[in-house]
């Protein structure tokens, strides 16, 4: 996967947490001390891989504290951690989980998916403060800072165009603001239009015909997924639903 560039965090950035969980008590809560200690926190009610792909996506957090997806244990949030793991910023995870079987699982980390999610940290519930404020701190420790500034916007772009021409594509334009790139792919000689949607946290890839009609291809929470429907129409199976007009 491409990798976004990173930079060192300046003395007015506050670190970012992402807070997953359902229950709105928990939530107030975890927010109150947080931001209370100079934490940047948003929050997600519930651990849908398109919701939190793309909440990761729109908010770059320095650290997930990822609450269980199913009763009465962890359940797919094992692969949404492993998700966060593995993209190509990973993100710090902070186990977040009334379930002991669980914790002990993780905290052993012998198991193929504790490996997989190699959490930041395990905080189980009810939680003391000053372990939430400890799991948190060692999980931004070990996160790349993303850099928001208007030179990360374009070295990322920078970044595309080099990934699109390694791939095969011919007249790559680009902007000089964001992510926004028009090709010519090999696939078919047509033109693609590849941008970044920060609202939505997704890559949209369109294509035009010989009317110069663009019809979009597809939705991506990963910028390699996206390159690679432009060049090998196997590849459209990770594309996000296209969301109804608002």
């Amino acid at each position: 996967m491409t990798e976004r560039p990173t930079s060192p965090r300046s003395q007015e950035e506050h670190p970012r947490v992402l807070l997953v969980d359902s229950d709105a008590d928990v939530t107030d809560v975890v927010v109150a001390i947080l931001t209370d200690e100079g934490y940047e926190v948003t929050t997600l009610n519930t651990t849908d891989h398109e919701a939190l792909a793309s909440a990761v996506n729109r908010f770059e957090p320095d650290c997930v504290l990822l609450d269980s997806a199913s009763r009465p244990a962890f359940g797919r949030s094992w692969r949404e951690a492993a998700y966060l793991a593995a993209r190509s910023r990973a993100v710090p995870t902070v186990m977040f989980t009334a379930h002991t079987h669980d914790a002990n699982e993780a905290r052993e980390g012998t198991s193929d998916r504790a490996r997989a999610a190699g959490f930041a940290a395990i905080l189980p519930k009810p939680f003391n403060l000053d372990d939430l404020l400890a799991a948190v701190a060692t999980a931004c420790d070990r996160s790349a800072p993303f850099n928001r500034s208007t030179d990360g916007e374009r070295a990322r772009t920078l970044a595309l165009a080099r990934r699109l021409r390694a791939s095969g594509a011919t007249d790559v334009r680009t902007s000089n603001r964001r992510e926004w790139a028009t090709f010519v792919s090999p696939r078919d000689e047509r033109i693609y239009q590849l941008y970044w949607w920060q609202k939505l946290g997704r890559y949209i890839l369109g294509r035009y015909d010989e009317v110069a009609r663009l019809e979009i291809v597809g939705q991506f929470h990963e910028l390699e997924s996206a390159i690679s429907a432009a060049f090998d129409p196997k590849r459209d199976a990770d594309a996000a639903p296209t969301p109804a007009p608002a």
